[in-house]
């Protein structure tokens, strides 16, 4: 089983491009809001660049970061020579980049530390499954990756990753909802889930989502989850630090003015807790990001 992951932009799977978006619904909907968090013009002129790079086009249409694109904002973009001011931003400067780069990074050191033989690990939903080939599989034998997703650009990207990064221990994938995973299913001994809570307000959605994670979970086994916290101006508990309030406010213009980011459910880390040990789960512990914007949880069966 080989693990030769490289970060290597001549190498990186290339999504389909996206023409110039079409601006007027974007122009109307700021010129007619009742509030924006920067001046309009300001805000104009943030749409206006978004569509002169691939990576803004594909946030103003998709409005989230794609499986393809928050692997480039992870892993490729922060080694790049990036052109534009304001992709440079969103890569090095926005808190949540690096927020979710520092996921990235604690998803690796608490998986690599949990590596063991014959072990069964399930990424849902699997974005590219970057972090489980970017471990570290010397003396360690006969481990299964699964990606479960429910979209299949996505699991086609990350298909192509696990050909390209040279991984030949078992690799399966299956294209499912997270909430529907089925009566039949396999069971695994470590899962990752990172973003799907994020894009869900409601409190019973997201603890059935937890339950079914629950049910493909082997005895013992060990969930690891990510959330994004509420902002001191949402909350009284907001665990928020070392963030610059500008950068804070040119984000929010952006993916809440802007381009209405699906994803803006934000919880407490109490409230994570709760919807967790609520479907019979055991908090094992806490991982926050330097920022306090987007903790782990490592939670067992």
């Amino acid at each position: 089983m080989k693990n030769s992951y490289a970060l290597q932009e001549v190498n990186f799977i290339h999504p389909q491009l996206h023409e110039e978006v079409d601006l007027r619904a974007h122009e109307k909907k700021l010129k007619e809001a009742r509030y924006l968090t920067l001046p309009l013009e300001e805000m104009l002129e943030l749409l206006y660049q978004l569509n002169e790079f691939e990576l803004g086009r594909s946030l103003l249409i998709n409005r989230r970061f794609t499986g393809y694109w928050r692997a480039y904002a992870i892993l490729h973009a922060p080694h790049m020579s990036l052109k534009h001011p304001l992709e440079n931003w969103l890569i090095n400067v926005a808190p949540i980049s690096l927020a979710i780069r520092e996921v990235f990074k604690n998803f690796q050191t608490e998986v690599q530390k949990r590596l063991r033989n014959a072990m069964s690990l399930s990424a849902i939903p699997c974005g590219l499954m970057n972090t489980f080939l970017s471990l570290n599989y010397k003396n360690i034998n006969n481990v299964k990756l699964v990606g479960i997703d429910s979209d299949t650009e996505t699991i086609n990207y990350a298909k192509q990753n696990v050909a390209m990064q040279g991984f030949t221990g078992s690799v399966s994938f299956h294209q499912k909802d997270a909430w529907n995973l089925g009566d039949n299913y396999e069971k695994y001994d470590l899962i990752i889930n990172h973003g799907l809570n994020v894009y869900e307000y409601d409190e019973q959605r997201v603890k059935s989502l937890y339950n079914e994670l629950y049910k493909v979970l082997n005895n013992k086994g060990t969930l690891l989850v990510s959330f994004f916290t509420p902002s001191p101006a949402l909350s009284d508990d907001s665990t928020w630090r070392n963030f610059d309030p500008y950068a804070v406010k040119k984000q929010k213009a952006i993916f809440a003015d802007i381009i209405n980011s699906k994803w803006q459910a934000y919880r407490t880390e109490g409230q994570t807790r709760s919807y967790l040990e609520a479907v019979g789960f055991k908090i094992k512990e806490v991982i926050y990001d330097h920022q306090g914007m987007a903790p782990i949880v490592i939670a067992e069966k």
